[in-house]
C-alpha cells in the first residue's frame, strides 16, 4: 500500500508538472512569433541536452548507491555533489563558447538563458534521486509541485505581458534556481541521519570509481539523449526553424505523457536495484507496455482533432508526424523499464554501447528521411531507433539473468 501510495503521489506530481510545461508550450505557441516559438524549442532542447551532459550519469550513480547502502547515503551525497555543480558550471561555458564561434548572436542571450535555468532544474533532479534511493520520493514530488507550478505562473505571466523568447526564458529560470537552494538545504539535514563511518570522501571523487561505473552511464544517458532529440537541430538545418517548431509542439505532447514511466520506475528503482530475477521488471514492463498501448490508441484516433485544438489550425501539418510518434509511445515506456534494470544490474557499459548504436542509426535514419519527409521522417526515425533499443536490451537483458541465476542459488543454498 505503501508503494502504491507513493507511485500515486509520484505520478500525481508528474502529471501537474508535465502539464505546466505543456501549457507553457501550448501558450508560447500562440503568444510568440513563430521564429520566437523556434527559438523557444532550439533553446529548451539545448538547455535539456547540457544537462544530460553534465549530469553524465552521476543521478543515476548516486540513486543506485543510495539504494544499495542507504546507511552511508550522506557519503554518497556529499562524494559527488560538489562534482555535479562543477561540471554544470562548464556546461555553461561550452554553450556559450558554442554560441559565439557559431555567431549566433542574435539568439544567443535566449538560449543561454534557457540553459541556466535547466541546469539549475538538472541540479533539483540530482538531489531528487538521493530521495530515490532512500525510498523519499514522497519529497521529490512535493518539490516538483512547487518548482513547476512555480515555473508555470513566471512563464504565463511574462508571455502575457512580454511576448519574448529572452523573457520567458528569464522567467523560467528563477524557480528552479529557487528549489535547487531548498533541495541541497532539505538533503544535506538528512545525510547525517543516514550515514555511518565510512572513509571521509575527498574533494575530487575517487578516480577509479568515477571512471568504472559513472562514465559508462553519463555516456550512455548522454548519447540516448543525442538520438532522441538531435532531429530538432537535423529538421532546423535541412527544413528551417519553423518546421522545428511544428515537431517541437507535438513531440511535448509525447514527452508528457512518459509522466506515467518514469512516477513507476521513480518508485521501483530500489526494488530493481535490489532483484536477483528479472520479475519486478516483469510485473513493472508489462504495465509500463499497456499503458503506453492504450495511450497511443487513443491519441492515433482523436490527433486530427486534438493537434489543432491545443495549438492552432498552422500546427495541423504534424498531425502525421504526431502519429507516427504516438505509435512510438509503447516502445518509449518499455525501453523507461528495460534500461533502468540494465543499469540497476551493473549493465552500464554494455547500455552505453547500446546507445552508441541507437545514435548512429538514429542519424543515419534521420539524414535519410527528413530532407524528402520532413517532421514526418523524424517522427519515423524515432520509431525505428526505440524499435532497435527494445531489442538490444531485450539480449542484453537475457544474457544478464543467465548470468545472475547461478549467484542468486548460491545465495539462497548458502542461507
Amino acid at each position: 500500500m505503501r508503494t502504491a501510495a507513493l507511485v500515486t503521489y509520484r505520478a500525481a506530481s508528474d502529471v501537474v508538472g508535465k502539464a505546466a510545461l505543456f501549457v507553457i508550450t501550448v501558450v508560447a505557441a500562440r503568444r510568440l512569433s513563430p521564429e520566437g516559438f523556434g527559438i523557444f524549442a532550439i533553446g529548451t532542447t539545448v538547455g535539456w541536452i547540457a544537462v544530460v551532459a553534465s549530469d553524465f550519469g552521476l543521478q543515476m550513480h548516486l540513486a543506485r548507491s543510495v539504494a544499495r547502502e542507504p546507511e552511508a547515503a550522506g557519503h554518497h551525497l556529499r562524494r559527488w555533489r560538489r562534482l555535479r555543480l562543477a561540471l554544470a558550471f562548464a556546461a555553461l561555458l561550452v554553450v556559450a563558447a558554442s554560441l559565439t564561434a557559431l555567431g549566433a548572436s542574435r539568439i544567443a542571450p535566449a538560449i543561454l538563458l534557457f540553459t541556466l535555468g535547466y541546469l539549475a532544474a538538472g541540479m533539483v533532479e540530482f538531489i531528487h534521486h538521493f530521495y530515490r534511493g532512500l525510498s523519499r520520493t514522497d519529497l521529490e514530488s512535493t518539490l516538483t509541485l512547487w518548482h513547476r507550478l512555480g515555473t508555470l505562473a513566471a512563464a504565463c505571466h511574462v508571455l502575457w505581458r512580454w511576448p519574448e523568447p529572452v523573457a520567458l526564458a528569464a522567467a523560467m529560470a528563477v524557480p528552479p534556481f529557487a528549489t535547487a537552494v531548498v533541495t541541497l538545504r532539505m538533503a544535506s539535514r538528512m545525510a547525517p541521519t543516514s550515514t555511518i563511518p565510512v572513509v571521509p570522501p575527498g574533494v575530487v571523487p575517487p578516480t577509479a570509481e568515477f571512471l568504472r561505473d559513472v562514465v559508462p552511464i553519463g555516456a550512455g544517458v548522454l548519447l540516448s539523449a543525442l538520438y532522441f532529440r538531435l532531429d530538432v537541430f537535423m529538421l532546423e538545418a535541412w527544413q528551417g526553424t519553423e518546421t522545428v517548431g511544428l515537431y517541437n509542439a507535438v513531440f511535448r505532447l509525447i514527452d508528457a505523457l512518459r509522466l506515467f514511466p518514469a512516477a513507476l520506475l521513480a518508485v521501483m528503482l530500489p526494488t530493481l536495484v535490489r532483484s536477483a530475477t528479472i520479475r519486478p521488471l516483469a510485473q513493472t514492463a508489462t504495465a509500463l507496455t499497456a499503458f503506453g498501448i492504450a495511450v497511443a490508441v487513443v491519441l492515433w484516433l482523436s490527433a486530427g482533432r486534438l493537434v489543432p485544438m491545443l495549438y492552432g489550425p498552422s500546427f495541423a501539418a504534424a498531425v502525421p508526424a504526431f502519429r507516427v510518434l504516438a505509435a512510438a509511445f509503447p516502445l518509449m515506456s518499455l525501453n523507461y523499464a528495460l534500461t533502468q534494470q540494465l543499469v540497476a544490474w551493473n549493465g552500464h557499459r554494455a547500455f552505453a554501447g547500446l546507445c552508441l548504436v541507437a545514435l548512429i542509426v538514429n542519424v543515419a535514419l534521420n539524414a535519410r528521411f527528413i530532407p524528402t519527409m520532413s517532421l514526418d521522417g523524424a517522427a519515423w526515425a524515432t520509431l525505428a531507433t526505440e524499435a532497435l533499443l527494445t531489442a538490444g536490451c531485450a539480449g542484453l537483458l537475457a544474457r544478464a539473468t543467465s548470468r545472475r541465476r547461478p549467484a542468486a542459488a548460491a545465495a539462497i543454498a548458502t542461507t
